[in-house]
């Protein structure tokens, strides 16, 4: 990332949580990193910065698909819902899954929330590219 980010990663893995903060890390020491173990935890924390403070609502979220109670396809439908007064257009949200299934690619293309599918694990080319959509907005 070329300039400090914030990223929340919503994983119900918390050893890849760990893993992908780590990377996050040793690719850009700056990068505030926020790591949530389900989607009803992500909705909550995004629902109380869009309350109490949206200037620091994350730059990126990295979100798994699979999990239980409520899977990443239904977050981003609530995501959207809760969305609608702030400008989401700051916010990248990224698929990270251990997903083979060509189905959950183009099931992501669906979604105009989301930029982009990626397969875990997190490398730093995959940063870099996250990095290329945030480098986006600001040209």
């Amino acid at each position: 990332m070329s300039k400090p980010v914030k990223i929340l990663i919503i994983d119900d893995d918390e050893i890849n949580n760990l893993i992908c903060t780590k990377v996050i890390n040793d690719y850009n020491p700056e990068t505030q990193v926020e790591s949530l173990t389900s989607s009803t935890r992500g909705l909550t924390y995004l629902e109380e910065k869009v309350k109490s403070s949206p200037q620091d609502l994350p730059d990126v979220i990295l979100l798994d698909i699979n999990m239980p109670t409520i899977s990443g396809w239904d977050f981003i439908r609530e995501y959207r819902k809760m969305m609608t007064a702030v400008d989401t257009e700051k916010i990248k949200l990224f698929v990270l899954t251990s997903s083979q299934y060509y189905q959950d690619a183009e099931l992501a293309d669906q979604y105009r929330e989301v930029q982009k599918l990626f397969t875990k694990p997190l490398t730093s080319e995959i940063l870099e590219e996250v990095d290329t959509y945030l480098t986006k907005n600001v040209e």
